[in-house]
């Protein structure tokens, strides 16, 4: 705002000035004027670091004890939707029996397919930072994936991860440009990935799931477009950016007059965001065109991936001794399930995701859902947690062993 510029160019003025008569007057010549100033300096200065430690640990640890104290609800509250669940159901009873006769091979198998969503997913990383002239090792991509994981997975509508990702690039030199537009490119890759799995579901599978649960199928339904309006405004992107741009421009400018009146600063936010967002995507778009060939095999290693992300429900489904149901059937029904809950604004949606597989699966799993949901989520969300935990403490140490360094 043009005030707070004008304002702090002022001070800065101000500042200036009295500089400038601070070194006039010392221009006198007086012999003690040096030793004075040094004394000055030396107590201002212990009093600014004292100051300066003191709202450090006021302010900002303050401020990542209560993230910390946030993160760890979150999982106490997933967990507690699990033992809601665990502790409601008729079948409870026979869980430890459910647990020892699963088959180590599809166990194996399912673990396996947890482990390829990783690898795939850090695959996707190291092909975009490649053609971005930022080449990374594995480890660091496993690192960084795993990271985004963690933060992703207790954040509403999993968006907590790119941010903290931004930041840790940019702690191994990558700029921030660079560093968004290798995670939009991922972004894109996997949607496309999910989405064409998903229309597949709707055109095999729409009557099935309709069936099952006919709110389950609505949500896919809304999941679904919405995806879709995702798609079509990145494709509008891609040609008409200035369009979209002032599209959602006008669309926030709606909304702030209705719910934000209030909260000017708030909306500001928001257009700063959006902004943001469109220049992000313009460059991610500028690196598609420019490398279509790494493009292409980005996409194909999310669709790789995406299919072992879904193809855990299958493992457990033949781990439990069953073999009705076919492989692309239930992958589907997966895939549609994993679209419904999508949007649900709760970390990992949390609820929708053990409701939709419960309304999806029983018919499947008979007495064995509860130890089948058990399993599934366990290592399509809490390994991601467990796993990501461990990332973030070992980039934390070498982020502190880095500053030490430094210091030193």
């Amino acid at each position: 705002m043009p005030g707070v510029r004008q304002d702090g160019g002022g001070r800065r003025d101000a500042v200036a000035q009295g500089q400038d008569a601070g070194v006039r007057q010392g221009g006198g010549g007086r012999q003690d004027a040096g030793v004075h100033f040094a004394s000055f300096w030396k107590s201002l200065t212990i009093s600014l670091r004292k100051t300066g430690g003191e709202w450090y640990t006021t302010t900002v640890m303050k401020g990542t004890k209560k993230q910390t104290w946030k993160r760890i609800l979150v999982v106490l509250l997933t967990l507690a939707v699990l033992v809601g669940f665990a502790i409601f159901d008729k079948d409870v009873d026979d869980l430890g029996e459910v647990l020892q006769n699963i088959s180590p091979f599809w166990l194996v198998g399912a673990l396996l397919c947890t482990l390829v969503y990783f690898i795939g997913d850090t695959g996707m990383y190291c092909i975009a930072c490649r053609d971005m002239q930022i080449p990374q090792p594995f480890h660091e991509g496993l690192l960084t994936t795993m990271l985004g994981f963690f933060y992703s997975a207790l954040t509403p509508l999993s968006s907590g991860g790119q941010p903290f990702q931004v930041l840790q690039m940019r702690g191994r030199g990558i700029s921030v440009g660079a560093a968004t537009s290798v995670l939009m490119v991922k972004f894109m890759a996997w949607h496309i990935a999910l989405s064409c799995i998903g229309l597949a579901g709707a055109v095999f599978c729409s009557g099935r799931l309709l069936e099952l649960s006919p709110t389950m199928f609505v949500l896919f339904c809304i999941g679904f477009l919405l995806h879709l309006l995702c798609a079509g405004t990145g494709f509008l992107l891609m040609i008409r950016p200035q369009l979209v741009s002032r599209a959602g421009n006008a669309l926030i400018g709606f909304v702030g007059r209705v719910f934000l009146r209030r909260r000017p600063q708030a909306l500001d936010r928001v257009y700063a965001v959006w902004d943001r967002f469109i220049e992000e995507y313009k460059q991610a778009v500028a690196f598609s065109l420019q490398h279509r060939g790494g493009m292409v095999q980005i996409v194909l290693v999310a669709f790789f991936e995406v299919l072992a992300y879904l193809s855990v429900t299958y493992c457990v489904y033949r781990g439990l001794g069953f073999s009705e149901v076919s492989y692309p059937t239930m992958t589907l029904l997966q895939a549609m399930l994993s679209i419904g809950v999508a949007f649900v604004p709760l970390p990992g949606a949390s609820i929708a995701t053990e409701g939709g597989f419960y309304a999806l699966f029983t018919v499947y799993f008979g007495d064995s859902r509860l130890g089948a949901m058990l399993i599934w989520r366990f290592l399509t969300y809490y390994l991601t947690i467990v796993l990501g935990l461990v990332a973030v403490l070992i980039d934390g140490f070498r982020s502190e062993k880095h500053a030490h360094v430094q210091e030193g």
